[in-house]
């Protein structure tokens, strides 16, 4: 879907979704090689009202990639 529908979705604005993408937390499922337009699927939702969440608890964005690193290893 495309980036503006899924920051709706999960409640976000598309300026915090490209920052997450910027920062590895959010890495769109697909970018257009010719626009750069990002896409992402529903199954990143609940991934983006997590990282939504800690930041409204003003957990570190530092802090949230290590905890997101600890969750994949």
């Amino acid at each position: 879907m495309p980036i503006g529908a899924f920051a709706r979705l999960a409640r976000l604005t598309v300026k915090a979704v490209r920052h997450y993408d910027a920062q590895g937390l959010l890495v769109p499922a697909h970018v257009d090689a010719r626009s750069g337009y990002r896409y992402y699927r529903a199954e990143q939702v609940p991934t983006a009202t997590t990282i939504a969440l800690l930041r409204g608890l003003d957990v570190p964005l530092p802090v949230v990639t290590r905890l997101a690193v600890a969750v994949v290893e």
